[in-house]
């Protein structure tokens, strides 16, 4: 997987997703459960067995088993080797019409058949010299593969034949190369394709797909790409307003992946209808490429998710609410990437199993050897979720009075009245109780007012009538909330109790209402000739029948 390291590398991944690439293979490594183990032993005995059931003969060509057979002659059609491959079918008994042909030219036809029309699958083929004996066909026969023509379904046969020295070997039946003409006809190319393969080299290839086809696809591709192209540079102005600040990040999505997703599609399809050996389904069958430019898209939209829910806090006066983005867009690319890597390990035909148990084990151990972090970072996410603070907010929680400073992703940091400085873990904050006092709209002013019990009635009556009007009339005061009520009888005084409300919830501004308040009320007692009993006591004497008023 070279190309797919590459791609990672490009990525700019960060140390996180290579130290979780080798946890993955530590896992892999040191983890295997007992039911692997126990299939290995499985296996091993099977091995044994056959070698024990092959050691009595050994064929030159590897025509023992009907496996090792035809993959003998999918490597030698790979190589272009006909002549040699035609010594994997039997040539015995065929048709007149088809004994016409040479053996060189069969094989050819016959592997243009299977890349055209069978989907290869060695691993239902018998290892062993005996081939299937439950399959429902005659000892000496097994099945190959399926296709389909004009005369419906058609089925391949591998079979048993006399070899040398009175050994058997396997070879593709002669019943099914005499189909071998007909079906070569029926899966025959266009004329446009026949074309072009005439005039390049039959004989040369990559991968197992032959030259010709490597042409086609790379100017399929190349006529695809400036179409898609197009295509993806007018659905980014569909999905975003040139201008805006996700446009770029929006046309790169379009035109760059979705765009080479759509090619490598198209390229694909073509490729399978042009017809792949077994070297290139196997390759195809991994769906590498498929899976990195797939990852690469989500990628690209969980860059975009977290850029339009910055610029949404931005908006809303959020500056700082965007710190949580990046570690849990790193978090989901994590996840992305360890779910790619399992489906491109279980598509190259590795079973996973082990793999699953081993990080199911060590995602515990981890799950508790960061359980503090976790819990504060959870906690961030709550804090940032229901919001019930914001950067700036005067706070008050336990016995801590003072401003927000920063809400990180471990601890909420504090300035105090007194300007120090208090971190508190994300996780008390948001189990515990936090007074925020700039989340209220208004203010509540409250004052108690003692006056002396000398006191008349009708000064008491004045002063409060006087106090609801000075609090009504202020440009701060919410009017409607103005109470201004007689409550009791202290010990030292008659209480006047006010009930108001400020507009606003700026601090500063609520000092200055509550200042013009103050005065107001000052200036209202003095002038109805009342006095506040505040750390005093008045005493009365009786001298005769006349009361005397003492203070003290």
């Amino acid at each position: 997987m070279p190309d797919f390291n590459k791609v990672l590398s490009n990525n700019q991944l960060t140390n996180c997703k290579h130290l979780l690439l080798v946890f993955v293979i530590t896992c892999l490594t040191f983890a295997p459960t007992a039911q692997a183990l126990q299939e290995q032993e499985v296996e091993a005995l099977a091995l044994e067995q056959d070698l024990i059931e092959d050691d009595a003969f050994k064929d030159n060509l590897g025509r023992d088993t009907p496996r090792s057979s035809f993959i003998g002659f999918l490597t030698l059609t790979e190589k272009f080797d006909y002549e040699t491959a035609a010594e994997y079918m039997d040539l015995r008994n065929l048709p007149r019409a088809v004994r016409e042909y040479s053996g060189e030219e069969l094989a050819r036809q016959l592997d243009f058949i299977i890349k055209r029309g069978m989907k290869i699958n060695v691993d239902h083929l018998s290892k062993k010299v005996t081939g299937q004996v439950v399959d429902g066909l005659p000892d000496y026969r097994d099945e190959l593969g399926h296709l389909v023509s004009n005369d419906g379904e058609q089925i391949l046969y591998m079979q048993k034949v006399p070899g040398l020295d009175d050994n058997f070997i396997w070879k593709i039946s002669n019943a099914s190369i005499a189909m071998v003409p007909e079906l070569y006809d029926y899966f025959s190319y266009p004329d446009w394709v026949e074309n072009i393969r005439e005039h390049l080299p039959e004989d040369a290839g990559f991968l197992g797909i032959e030259l010709f086809k490597w042409v086609i696809i790379l100017g399929a591709a190349l006529i695809a790409a400036p179409f898609f192209w197009l295509i993806g540079f007018a659905l980014s102005w569909l999905f975003s307003k040139p201008g805006s600040p996700l446009h770029l990040q929006v046309r790169r999505l379009f035109t760059w992946p979705l765009t080479l997703l759509a090619v490598m599609l198209v390229a694909g399809n073509l490729l399978e209808e042009l017809g792949l050996g077994a070297t290139a389904q196997a390759l195809i069958e991994t769906k590498t490429l498929i899976t990195i430019v797939i990852v690469w898209i989500i990628f690209s939209l969980i860059d975009l998710a977290r850029a339009k829910r910055r610029e949404t806090f931005i908006a809303q006066g959020r500056s700082d609410a965007h710190i949580l983005g990046r570690p849990m867009a790193n978090a989901l690319k994590l996840f992305t990437l360890l779910v790619a890597v399992l489906v491109w390990l279980s598509n190259t035909g590795i079973d996973i199993t082990t793999l699953l148990a081993g990080l199911g084990v060590g995602g515990v151990a981890l799950a508790l050897a960061l359980q503090k972090p976790i819990e504060d970072l959870l906690g961030a996410v709550s804090i940032y979720s229901q919001q019930p603070i914001i950067t700036g907010d005067l706070c008050k929680y336990g016995n801590i009075l003072g401003k927000i400073e920063e809400i990180g992703l471990r601890t909420t940091r504090i300035r105090t009245l007194n300007n120090t400085l208090v971190s508190v873990p994300n996780c008390l904050i948001a189990h515990g109780a936090i007074e925020n006092y700039s989340a209220r709209e208004k203010m509540l002013y409250h004052p108690e007012l003692p006056l002396r019990y000398d006191t008349s009635p009708e000064q008491m009556q004045t002063i409060i009538d006087a106090i609801d009007q000075v609090a009504r009339d202020h440009d701060g005061v919410i009017a409607s909330s103005v109470r201004i009520r007689f409550t009791e009888f202290s010990e030292n005084s008659m209480i006047i109790k006010a009930r108001i409300y400020v507009d606003t919830s700026d601090f500063s501004t609520y000092l200055q209402v509550v200042t013009d308040l103050n005065m107001g009320i000052m200036k209202i007692v003095q002038d109805n000739g009342a006095h506040f009993a505040q750390g005093a006591k008045t005493v009365m004497l009786e001298y005769g029948n006349e009361p005397q008023i003492a203070g003290s």
